[in-house]
């Protein structure tokens, strides 16, 4: 073998490797990318959400997160005594980061940009300029019935 073919041959079998490394590296990369912006479809909100007693039953002072279709739910039951139970878009009206209830500030924070809501949903403090969405509720049944507007809380039986 002729030096010239052996550099030529290890050249070429370099950049195939190069190529590969680079190729397998790009799929890693771009595959959950792609997942991501996937996940922008707009699939349609449900007209309504029923739950069971036992999803939205909480004590005084907790809260727990459900999903609304594509949309996290912020279900708080306020620490004051007779406050009815309170179901939020758990989305930053600054941002649409998650809110999340802290029960020892009885607050609704965001941790994106230091927001804070009471537990009305009205803005406290931060950057938000608006208070947080509050769903439309009604029990019946044993159930609560959650919807986003109120035209499809009264089309649920």
């Amino acid at each position: 073998m002729k030096l010239d073919e052996s550099c030529l041959a290890r050249r070429r079998f370099l950049c195939g490797m190069l190529g590969g490394g680079a190729a397998a590296m790009g799929a890693g990369l771009f595959t959950p990318l792609l997942q991501y912006a996937g996940n922008f479809c707009d699939a349609p909100l449900p007209d309504f959400l029923a739950l069971e007693k036992s999803d939205y039953e909480l004590r005084p002072g907790k809260a727990k997160m459900i999903r609304y279709g594509p949309l996290p739910v912020l279900l708080l039951q306020p620490q004051e005594a007779g406050q009815p139970l309170r179901a939020f878009l758990a989305t930053c009206t600054h941002l649409n980061c998650t809110v999340a209830y802290q029960e020892a500030q009885n607050r609704i924070y965001c941790a994106c940009h230091d927001g804070s809501y009471d537990t009305a949903g009205r803005v406290l403090s931060g950057p938000p300029p608006r208070p947080l969405q509050q769903l439309f509720s009604k029990l019946a049944g044993g159930k609560l019935i959650l919807a986003v507007e109120q035209d499809n809380l009264e089309k649920a039986p």
